[in-house]
């Protein structure tokens, strides 16, 4: 991933946080798994509940900044299909991601039950399988084309911008971490 510009470097590198997650909780909802559910008495599963809820956190951030800034400077360059599509496969994909972020809080705060562990493994199933899909896409479509539709300084300036501008965690997280 040595020719990415810089922009594509960060984004690559986003991607690749998300991924480890989605992949994370993929380990952890499969079958082996599937009569274990999460435990936030538990240091461990606490500990990757709160990780899980940050992350989807960064997935929603993330698909704004997409939509904000490198979306449009695709559509500009007559690329506005790509633009649309990937828009509505945040569309998707966000619902799903607030959803199973919430049963995550719930069962992090509340404790676990057999209902609320099959709704997770549900929500996040489902998560999984559109995020995995859309990671790929946005790979190969837009992180290695940056420089088909930005020029150097332009892809530089968002770089830095974006390096500046990614919020820092919210009070909710920071609770989280505590």
């Amino acid at each position: 991933m040595s020719d990415l510009t810089e922009l594509g470097q960060i984004l690559h590198e986003e991607h690749f946080r998300i991924l480890v997650a989605i992949c994370g909780l993929e380990n952890r909802i499969g079958e082996k798994y599937a009569n274990l559910p999460l435990d936030p008495d538990q240091p461990e599963d606490k500990k990757q509940l709160k990780e899980l809820i940050a992350a989807l956190g960064d997935v929603i951030g993330h698909h704004d900044f997409e939509e904000t800034v490198i979306f449009p400077l695709i559509q500009s360059r007559d690329n506005g299909e790509l633009a649309r599509l990937l828009t509505q496969e945040h569309c998707a994909i966000e619902p799903m991601a607030l959803r199973l972020q919430m049963i995550a809080e719930d069962i992090l705060f509340l404790g676990t039950s057999p209902g609320r562990w099959v709704e997770f493994r549900q929500a996040a199933s489902a998560l999984i399988a559109e995020v995995m899909q859309h990671l790929q896409k946005e790979e190969h479509l837009i992180v290695q084309h940056l420089d088909d539709f930005l020029d150097a300084e332009t892809d530089h300036e968002l770089a830095v911008n974006h390096l500046a501008e990614r919020a820092p965690p919210s009070a909710v997280s920071a609770e989280l971490r505590r």
